[in-house]
């Protein structure tokens, strides 16, 4: 980024080495033109600054959700190939996602919501043998 900067101070100095007489309307012009770019560049820099913080706290969260999704589904579904005789896999009609549910909770709620879209998924018509 310290490039474009450069750059446009170095411009900037060529433009002043020409002694253009700034009452011209040439002269103006180009005076105008290189006062825009300097506060270009110095936004740009401050845009890059920001972007890279935000990606730095954006990777910092990623890391901690990954660590606390570890511990909440290793601990409590797995391993989903072995879900016993109390869970009944469902898909959700959302995102075509496997949901698991236990079979206690078909009797007590009309509708879950899917741990993967957070859409609600009702539970009539689940082809169980809960007689929803």
């Amino acid at each position: 980024m310290n490039s474009i900067i450069s750059k446009v101070s170095y411009l900037s100095g060529l433009v002043d080495g020409l002694e253009i007489n700034k009452d011209t309307k040439e002269g103006k012009v180009l005076i105008e033109v290189v006062n825009v770019l300097k506060d270009m560049a110095q936004e740009i820099s401050h845009i890059s600054d920001s972007q890279k913080d935000m990606e730095e706290y954006i990777d910092a969260i990623d890391e901690d959700l990954s660590e606390l999704q570890g511990g909440i589904y290793d601990d409590e579904y797995e391993p989903y190939e072995d879900v016993g005789d109390n869970f009944i896999q469902l898909k959700c009609p959302n995102c075509s996602d496997d949901v698991y549910v236990d079979k206690d909770l078909l009797g007590q709620r009309e509708e879950i919501t899917c741990p993967n879209c957070h859409n609600k998924m009702p539970l009539e018509n689940c082809n169980c043998e809960c007689g929803k």
